[in-house]
């Protein structure tokens, strides 16, 4: 006779969640990242702006905050969405969609991490403060989510040439020509090559009202909101593992509570800050497998089919 296998749930046995738990937080550190903002012992380093309709890269030291602050009121009165994205100055290590929703879920929440791409697998960033008023959002509702960017496929597709406007894809070729080791690319093509590579990497959606629900078919959809008018100084804030350019687009749609050719863009208030705490911690790094994995994928037949 054959085995009964049990089909209930068994959290031991989910692999999702022990890749969870190893890449719980330390809290106690995260504690004194913040600790620095409430007790005033972090040193301002600059202010910029993300203007409408624009991307920009901004750098960001390990051991640094960079924070994202709604200021409505001076426009017009609506939160404005964002979209982010991180790489290394050398451009080796991006924000990746594949590790973060294995180790953190799609949704990032306080003291979630940012973890970079296979052969890497670093922490990057970590979410310190999400000042955003849960309590104006729907039940099952939250704000930050790793998930795809609008783009001119989509928006035309949509709205023919009255979409053909600044999509987020448009905004992140923007920003990534403007970090140093892009911009220094003599050859054209190649440039262009490698701005519209990173362009194309999933990103973190902040301000944006979202919930992952099943729909009748029973597949898994992302379901978005208007984002709720917020009150000014309103913010998030990434604390930096190691040296990077934080690149981010201003997203087109604003706060999503209008169709989308008639949506217009507030800026967002973009500050960095020395925490003087450097960064510690244990992280997973995976380096030095990949020989290894060639090696044995070479045992087996790889010839063409």
């Amino acid at each position: 006779m054959s085995e009964v296998i049990s089909t209930e749930y068994n959290e031991d046995c989910d692999p999702a969640k022990t890749y969870e738990r190893m890449a719980g937080a330390d809290v106690e550190f995260y504690n004194k990242v913040r600790a620095t903002k409430s007790e005033g012992t972090r040193t301002q380093v600059y202010d910029d702006l993300l203007e409408a309709h624009t991307g920009n890269s901004f750098f960001v030291k390990a051991g640094q905050v960079i924070r994202f602050e709604q200021r409505p009121s001076l426009h017009n009165g609506r939160t404005q969405i964002i979209d982010v994205q991180m790489v290394t100055p050398d451009l080796k290590q991006w924000a990746d969609h594949l590790n973060n929703s294995g180790l953190e879920g799609l949704n990032l929440r306080q003291d979630s991490g940012v973890w970079s791409q296979s052969g890497y697998l670093e922490k990057m960033a970590t979410l310190v403060e999400d000042e955003f008023p849960q309590d104006k959002l729907d039940e099952g509702f939250t704000h930050i989510f790793f998930a795809a960017h609008c783009n001119a496929d989509w928006l035309q597709m949509l709205y023919g040439e009255e979409g053909n406007v600044n999509s987020c894809h448009e905004n992140f070729i923007h920003a990534f020509l403007r970090v140093p080791a892009i911009a220094a690319i003599e050859d054209e093509e190649e440039r262009k090559r490698v701005a519209m590579f990173h362009a194309d990497r999933n990103d973190i959606n902040i301000f944006q009202p979202n919930k992952f629900t099943q729909a009748e078919d029973n597949i898994t959809r992302c379901v978005l909101a208007p984002a709720p008018p917020v009150e000014d100084g309103v913010g998030v804030e990434f604390y930096a593992e190691k040296d990077m350019y934080v690149v981010v687009s201003n997203c087109p749609y604003a706060d999503q509570a209008l169709p989308f050719p008639e949506a217009k863009p507030n800026p967002v208030y973009v500050s960095v800050y020395d925490t003087g705490v450097e960064p510690c911690h244990p992280g997973m790094n995976n380096q030095g497998w990949e020989d290894k994995v060639w090696e044995r994928i070479h045992t087996k037949d790889v010839s063409p089919k």
